[in-house]
């Protein structure tokens, strides 16, 4: 897609100002008295023509009230960050660290941290993996077709914190 519109530009001419038509509604001739203007075209996004018609915005978010559901499903997709950042982390750390990841965990014991501090970072590192894991599973009973009322929903998903969470002390034990 970056070829084309870089096709575009060279083929047409363009000014950097006119890049923004590229990504944004169709331009709109610009009618005015002035026969200079009549012949000018106007890119407009979407938000600035609601604004130039005095239409409200609508409230998406705000008037929504947190639910088990909602909360559920942006902390697997956050979770799924996390777990990607790891694996980021964890392999240029293989690549750019002279010992591997072995050096990493001896600099961790090298800094003489308390347990308690140990043991709740361990917990957080191992919460996304676990909520992550019962999520997932949680998701693949519904691909079944099961546990797809309002009450199974919610119950299942205290489930899957409470698992997530049980599973990640147990590990951060370890």
């Amino acid at each position: 897609m970056a070829i084309c519109y870089t096709r575009l530009l060279c083929q047409r001419n363009l000014g950097l100002t006119s890049l923004r038509c590229l990504y944004t509604s169709n331009p709109i001739s610009v009618s005015a008295t002035n026969s200079l203007c009549a012949t000018t075209r106007v890119c407009e996004t979407h938000d600035e023509r609601n604004l130039r018609l005095k239409r409200p915005l609508s409230p998406h978010l705000t008037i929504y009230q947190p639910q088990l559901t909602s909360m559920l499903s942006i902390t697997h997709r956050a979770t799924g960050i996390a777990l990607s950042s790891y694996a980021i982390i964890f392999g240029f750390s293989a690549l750019l660290l002279p010992g591997g990841v072995p050096c990493l965990i001896e600099s961790i014991q090298a800094l003489c941290l308390p347990g308690p501090i140990l043991f709740v970072g361990k917990a957080l590192v191992a919460f996304p993996a676990t909520f992550h894991y019962f999520n997932g599973i949680r998701h693949l009973i519904w691909d079944l077709g099961k546990c797809l009322t309002i009450k199974e929903v919610y119950t299942t998903g205290y489930i899957v914190m409470a698992l997530g969470a049980i599973t990640a002390v147990a590990l951060a034990a370890l």
